[in-house]
């Protein structure tokens, strides 16, 4: 299988649940940026990363001007009428290879990224999943078998331990006109191979508060094993 080379991260939303008149990738947390934390763990780990702005791109524009040039801004001025498979299209196009997709409003744990991105290459597409607890969750319907947890479906009806992470691996086509939801047409390659990730999303005022804890987690564990060693 191939190795993933390219990361588009989608950041074009205008962020309306969370109403602070901001693209939510800007939104700092312990003094850093959902943006930067991002990109800081994908920097070692892909050869080209992309930024997909809309909504105030210009705040974002001038932010990776300052703080990430290397970094490839592709616009979405479509971003009022469009979600985020239409992004990640954007952002993969004239790009060839393996690319992983992540929602710019993801804080994820880095030991987790990395090695979803290390399962990645044996795949040709991986889902990311993580513990049901967002409002309006899409839920995984799962299997686990002797490869490991493989999805066999979605839904928004019927609960379960695990949802739908806003994170993916796969070929630069995989959303090419893609009409619906990013799991949407995931499902027309259903069953999947899947991947735990360890993560926060901030898509309202209280996903905020819990994820300024989950950092706070993250950076005590990063101590005690510091203080291991």
């Amino acid at each position: 299988m191939q190795n993933v080379t390219c990361a588009v991260i989608a950041a074009a939303g205008m962020g309306t649940r969370i109403g602070l008149g901001m693209p939510k990738c800007m939104i700092e947390i312990d003094g850093k940026t959902i943006l930067t934390r991002l990109i800081e763990q994908l920097r070692p780990q892909v050869d080209i990363m992309k930024v997909v702005v809309g909504y105030r791109e210009d705040m974002v524009i001038e932010y990776c001007a300052q703080h990430h040039r290397d970094v490839i801004l592709v616009r979405n001025k479509e971003y009022r009428t469009t979600n985020t498979a239409f992004s990640f299209d954007k952002g993969a196009k004239h790009t060839n290879g393996k690319i992983i997709y992540i929602d710019g409003d993801l804080i994820i744990s880095p030991t987790s990224l990395s090695q979803f991105i290390a399962a990645s290459h044996k795949h040709e597409i991986l889902v990311g999943l993580t513990d049901s607890k967002s409002e309006n969750a899409v839920f995984a319907d799962c299997q686990q078998t002797s490869d490991g947890t493989i999805v066999e479906a979605f839904t928004r009806t019927v609960k379960g331990p695990f949802e739908w992470a806003n994170v993916v691996s796969g070929p630069s086509d995989l959303l090419t006109d893609a009409n619906g939801y990013v799991y949407e047409r995931l499902e027309e390659h259903l069953p999947l191979p899947s991947m735990h990730l360890d993560l926060a999303e901030v898509d309202t005022a209280n996903d905020l508060i819990e994820a300024r804890k989950f950092v706070a987690d993250l950076e005590q564990q990063q101590l005690s094993i510091a203080m291991t060693r």
